[in-house]
């Protein structure tokens, strides 16, 4: 149909065409002294027709000549970035698939090609710290092309897991204060964090990083609570020396945290340590209450209260609760033996013994014996005792 139409169209412009020049009689004449021509008004048409046509084909060709340099260059430009492009994609997929060799190989190919950008910089850095290649990471990270202000973000992120790797959580929390200048910590930045403080011993400062990141979903709350309680297990250890710090850390401490048995535990050793029995004991107690455990109650054992009667009486209440404890009944014989009640601290450590041989409660038996001038009853538990603990070492 459209050769149908196409061949009419041409058939009526040639008719047009042809009863044009029938009519036109005219003619043109050029004079130009000495010279003069003369030509018919069809022919004059024609030929400026060739002459416009001819002039139009010129300067198209001058044109495209022209034209022709930039085209080449812009087509070198094109098939480099196409090239380029294809290195980065192909360093991502790499990356990404876990071949960080073959990412940082690419990596480095779309480094060599000129006018690379950045980003490829970043991969190579991140696959050189996958495999622990740490100065070929801080390499490809202290290029200049790295250094562009759109990418400080991802650049101060592995500069500072970089640092960390290194052993160098300072320089770590360096780089991500610089980064929550920049843009503020985003959730993977405050993990990291975590780990940076954890490791540069600054445990103070883990419990409110913590109830952000529960926040944020990345740890429910048992995750938390255990994370948040290590840290202030730590913290409380390294307070021994100084009362005034540790009772400012333990007020600080939340009441949930302060229940949990290495939380309380660590505490009541450090204030063992500083002569603070009072608030061991208070400490112990609280969580005990709450949760149970073996350490801490031979703690409580330590604790040296201003009521011994009370403590014994508290330690009583906890075995009609506990009375298949073995630990709690060695603690009960203890503190009976301190109240100079002879003959129940010799039944709870029989007790206790009958529960669970061990060494412990066979020296503390002895040695109650021993007090009371039964040297002959006392050196069997002691001689055991001496087994049992040789035999623990062994394990």
């Amino acid at each position: 149909m459209r050769a149908l139409v196409a061949f009419l169209l041409l058939c009526a412009a040639a008719v047009a065409l042809a009863l044009l020049f029938r009519v036109g009689d005219g003619y043109v004449m050029l004079v130009s002294p000495p010279y003069r021509v003369e030509l018919s008004q069809n022919a004059f048409i024609v030929l400026a027709v060739l002459a416009f046509l001819a002039l139009y084909a010129a300067v198209r060709a001058v044109v495209r000549l022209a034209r022709l340099p930039g085209e080449v260059r812009a087509a070198r430009i094109r098939r480099r970035d196409e090239r380029l492009r294809g290195r980065i994609d192909s360093a991502v997929v790499a990356l990404i698939e876990g071949r960080h060799g073959k990412a940082r190989q690419y990596a480095e190919e779309a480094l060599a090609i000129p006018g690379a950008p950045a980003m490829p910089a970043l991969i190579g850095a991140r696959a050189a710290l996958e495999t622990h290649d740490f100065d070929g990471a801080k390499a490809m990270l202290d290029r200049p092309d790295a250094q562009v202000t759109p990418l400080a973000v991802p650049r101060l992120m592995l500069e500072a897991e970089l640092a960390l790797e290194r052993g160098q959580p300072t320089e770590a929390l360096a780089r991500l204060a610089e980064l929550k200048n920049e843009a503020g910590l985003h959730t993977a930045a405050q993990r990291l964090e975590l780990r940076a403080l954890t490791a540069a011993g600054r445990t103070g400062d883990v419990p409110a990083l913590v109830d952000k990141l529960v926040k944020r979903k990345v740890y429910d709350a048992a995750q938390g609570a255990a994370i948040r309680g290590a840290a202030h297990a730590q913290t409380l250890q390294g307070l021994t020396h100084d009362p005034a710090g540790l009772r400012a850390c333990w007020a600080r401490v939340g009441e949930a945290d302060r229940v949990q048995p290495l939380v309380a535990r660590a505490a009541a050793q450090s204030f063992l340590a500083v002569n603070a029995d009072r608030d061991a004991l208070e400490a112990i107690v609280r969580a005990l209450d709450r949760n149970w455990d073996a350490g801490l109650v031979l703690l409580y054992a330590q604790c040296r209260g201003p009521d011994p009667t009370r403590q014994l009486e508290t330690a009583e209440r906890w075995l009609t609760r506990h009375n298949g404890d073995a630990t709690l009944l060695y603690v009960l014989g203890k503190l009976c033996e301190r109240q100079e009640l002879w003959g129940k601290a010799q039944t709870y450590l029989e007790a206790s013994l009958a529960l669970d041989n061990h060494w412990r409660a066979q020296v503390a038996l002895g040695e109650l014996l021993a007090k009371l001038g039964r040297h002959d009853e006392a050196d069997p538990h002691l001689a055991a005792a001496l087994q049992l603990a040789l035999a623990e070492l062994g394990e």
